[in-house]
């Protein structure tokens, strides 16, 4: 294992973020803009940016900046499969207590210090789910849960032990089902359990959706404190079974898209042609965050157009990263959409008191 694989298996620092949601304030400009330099010359320091939310609607010049932001950070580093991309997030409703990199930040409403712990668990309840092989659903979904109690139940032990030994609170628990690209540890082999060919066969989004809400219940079941995403990720170079549905052209990015509607996300982790128009990711981040803003949940994307490399190469990020091949993307022009700018209002359920 390289360097820089070896680097990526240790912690990651969140924080470099902004809040973006309504307008920039000349302060988020300059940390926006320094983006690119930033990932390039650190190994561990992640970006996240929250673009738009239920209450405010979306910050479409926000948007139009990030297609031009993240296209600039994956030419800085160009000499690693565009690596920056891979730290940086945008969000729509992004949680203050979420512990999961590279989305991590330190809320404004938390306080001076508090201790969140993420828990995952893909392996345990890819196993429950083998014992209810041919079962109804509604009975592999109880097992889910159950099983999501017991994980949940000793993070919330070990979080509780771990905060009051440090002197500081106990902030929340997240269980999201995270995976690394290592075998046994999968969300998209978690669907095929349940009787799916591959991970982006019909019926995808509907276990996906069940699987998401067993982790919430069982979690809620298990702590007081649940908070941050809690739920299931989806990441392509993340998750050994994602990316095999990539391969075998079961997954595209309109599928995994449809999937970020029942997921604790969204896109993540997604390599795509490095000559991808600024402007597309721009649409591409829209979409995502309109998902969010809409069905009021958390969204993010997380997409690596990666530099001198198109549909079907590899792309390699080392470590817990992974690696993935490299996805299509919808040519068709978005330009005018994104550079009109402006703001998407917020939607009509959002004005509740």
């Amino acid at each position: 294992m390289d360097k820089i694989a070896k680097e990526l298996e240790i912690d990651f620092i969140g924080g470099f973020s902004a809040l973006v949601q309504k307008g920039i304030t000349p302060g988020d400009r300059k940390l926006l803009e320094s983006i690119p330099e930033a990932m390039a010359v650190t190994d561990r320091v992640c970006s996240s940016i929250n673009l738009g939310t239920t209450k405010n609607g979306i910050n479409m010049n926000a948007v139009k900046d990030m297609g031009r932001i993240i296209q600039a950070t994956a030419k800085k580093t160009a000499d690693r499969d565009g690596l920056g991309c891979a730290k940086l997030v945008v969000f729509c409703n992004a949680p203050e207590d979420n512990p999961f990199m590279a989305g991590a930040f330190h809320g404004p409403g938390e306080g001076d210090a508090v201790l969140s712990v993420g828990v995952s668990g893909p392996g345990v309840v890819m196993a429950a789910c083998k014992e209810y092989a041919g079962r109804p659903l509604d009975e592999v979904a109880d097992g889910i849960k159950k099983t999501a109690f017991k994980i949940t139940r000793m993070g919330q032990l070990v979080g509780t032990e771990a905060a009051s030994r440090l002197g500081v609170d106990f902030g929340i628990l997240d269980l999201s089902l995270a995976p690394t690209p290592y075998v046994g540890d999968s969300v998209a082999r978690i669907l095929e359990v349940m009787g799916l060919e591959s991970a982006g066969a019909p019926g995808t989004t509907a276990a996906l959706a069940m699987l998401t809400d067993m982790v919430k219940k069982g979690g809620v079941m298990a702590s007081t404190n649940v908070g941050g995403l809690s739920g299931a990720f989806i990441p392509v170079s993340e998750d050994e079974g994602m990316i095999a549905a990539v391969k075998n052209g079961a997954i595209n990015l309109e599928k995994l898209e449809a999937m970020t509607c029942v997921c604790s996300v969204g896109l993540d982790m997604v390599a795509i042609p490095g000559d991808t128009p600024e402007t597309t990711i721009s649409g591409i981040i829209a979409d995502e965050m309109a998902i969010g803003m809409v069905n009021n949940k958390t969204t993010a994307v997380r997409v690596i157009p990666v530099p001198g490399k198109g549909v079907g190469d590899w792309a390699e990020f080392g470590g817990l990263l992974g690696g993935a091949p490299i996805l299509a993307v919808n040519t068709f022009s978005c330009a005018d959409f994104i550079n009109r700018g402006g703001r998407i209002p917020a939607p009509i359920h959002s004005f509740r008191n």
